[in-house]
């Protein structure tokens, strides 16, 4: 294309610059950062959002005039108005950071290979030159953290289709509309590569993470879901879903009865795990289904009949061990709406544990919850599963209490390759839908069996941080695996193993 030619040429893309929270010499490094990706055989407009006091606009103007860059006011009606003007065909917000050199060339090669994604987004990389590795397209996480990173990219009649920009939310502009696509089917994906180079600690933007929470809101009430949503730091957001009606939960152990020295003193594992359900949840409306080995001691037995009285259903076991047939017996004989699968070596933390899974059971598309677990020692244990390889492993495993990464994960509900059965909610019907617990798994990974055919429903798997268990657990134990066990699921499950996508900073 000569040079004419593409001085004439409309532009296929056109970049919006953000200016919100940002010194004047950063603004010019963005536009330095923006301006080099340009591809010669498919231009591009780029244009600075002014969203800077009255003072602070003159500076802005000779920085735009310096570089041959547009100005725009930052009113939603100014936006709006150069949205219906443009004849661009992808929009890139540039929020903060330096995008790479081969930006542009990127997001159209995905664009072009994944024809029916309409919003992108990337990973990134610190100013030290550590890896920023953002989840896959994540709806529950995004409610509470707005994980999408210094650049994102939306084709522009899907933004049209959407209405625009909403006056309501500005300063969240980006996260109103990734919210507001998704509720209208929009397909969002994630990159998986560096779109930039990103300081790890931005400011408070001037009031931006006051407007995502009021963003959230909105929108969750428009979605017509019960929720109130509380400010945990800037940016990160706990989303409380109110439980719908009172549905009854079975609470599915399976027992041998055993005993253990939990700090000091000895107990009975599956006597103190019922008992920290009856006398500390907030959530009453429970039976429990204990399916007992038949030498478990009559002294626990008569204990799990104090502790529960009526709510008590007692299942004899008295074949081989299987973990698997053990929860399925179990399962068969609830009555329940949803199953509570819990171990018996393990002790609430939160007392609301249960509403909180609960009320993320209920939500559209999702299919199981799982639950943070803690060593004895209060180290993490489990925060997700991570599958990657072949293997399945948990998230976070070994990091001390307070530990996070860069997205918030220890603070944030969000979707997660699976969830561990040493506690998992999910509704009965879909349970039995998908089969089960396999018996060809019965003492290992037959909980990512029941994940991974949850999933292949569309359903997703969630990790909440806000529901806290111990797990009694030796850090040091054998589990046994059998090469038999890897190979059944590897079998059954290889090809969709390969790759964490979920958990990607927890590995």
């Amino acid at each position: 294309m000569t040079d004419q030619a593409l001085r004439d040429a409309a532009p296929i893309t056109e970049a919006w610059i953000d200016s919100a929270g940002h010194t004047l010499s950063e603004i010019e490094s963005m536009i330095e950062s923006i301006a080099s990706t340009v591809e010669r055989d498919r231009p591009s407009t780029f244009l600075i959002v002014d969203r800077r006091s009255e003072e602070e606009s003159a500076d802005l103007l000779a920085v735009a005039d310096r570089h041959a860059v547009g100005i725009l006011s930052s009113d939603p009606e100014a936006l709006n108005a150069r949205l219906a003007k443009t004849t661009a065909e992808f929009l890139i917000v540039v929020r903060w950071g330096r995008p790479v050199p081969d930006l542009i060339r990127r997001l159209l090669g995905f664009f072009d290979r994944f024809p029916e994604t309409d919003l992108v987004y990337g990973d990134s990389m610190t100013e030290t030159g550590r890896p920023f590795l953002r989840p896959a397209f994540s709806p529950i996480r995004l409610r509470s953290n707005d994980y999408l990173g210094p650049v994102v990219c939306i084709r522009i009649d899907v933004l049209r289709r959407l209405g625009g920009l909403r006056a309501e939310a500005r300063r969240a502009q980006v996260l109103d509309v990734a919210l507001r696509a998704y509720r209208n089917d929009a397909v969002i994906a994630l990159i998986p590569m560096r779109l930039a180079t990103e300081d790890l600690a931005p400011g408070d933007f001037a009031g931006t993470s006051d407007a995502q929470r009021r963003v959230v809101e909105s929108w969750l009430a428009a979605a017509g879901i019960d929720a109130t949503v509380e400010d945990i730091k800037p940016f990160v957001r706990r989303v409380r879903y109110k439980v719908i009606g009172e549905p009854l939960i079975s609470v599915v152990i399976p027992t041998r009865g055993s005993s253990a020295r939990i700090g000091n003193v000895d107990r009975v594992l599956v006597v103190e795990a019922v008992r920290g359900i009856v006398e500390r949840s907030t959530y009453a409306h429970l039976e429990f289904v204990v399916v007992a080995d038949a030498d478990t001691p009559v002294e626990v037995v008569d204990e799990l009949e104090a502790i529960c009285g009526d709510h008590l259903r007692l299942l004899v076991w008295d074949a081989p061990f299987n973990f698997s047939a053990k929860m399925n017996r179990g399962a068969a004989a609830a009555r329940g709406e949803y199953l509570l699968l819990l171990n018996d070596d393990v002790e609430m933390v939160t007392d609301d544990s249960i509403e909180t899974m609960l009320g993320l059971a209920q939500q559209d598309g999702v299919g199981i919850v799982g639950a943070q677990l803690y060593f004895e020692d209060s180290t993490v244990q489990h925060a997700g599963q991570v599958y990657t390889g072949g293997v399945a492993g948990h998230a976070a495993f070994g990091w001390p209490g307070g530990r996070d990464d860069d997205v918030a994960s220890m603070i944030t509900d969000h979707e997660v390759s699976g969830v561990t059965a040493a506690c998992a909610l999910m509704r009965r019907d879909l349970y039995h839908e998908v089969g089960g617990f396999t018996l060809s798994l019965p003492g290992n990974y037959n909980d990512v069996d029941l994940n991974l055919k949850v999933r292949m429903t569309g359903r997703s798997a969630i990790f909440t941080p806000w529901s806290r268990l111990y797990h009694f657990e030796s850090k040091t134990r054998d589990p046994r695996v059998l090469e038999s066990d890897l190979t059944t699921l590897r079998a059954r499950w290889a090809r969709r193993m390969q790759l964490e996508m979920y958990s990607r900073m927890l590995l």
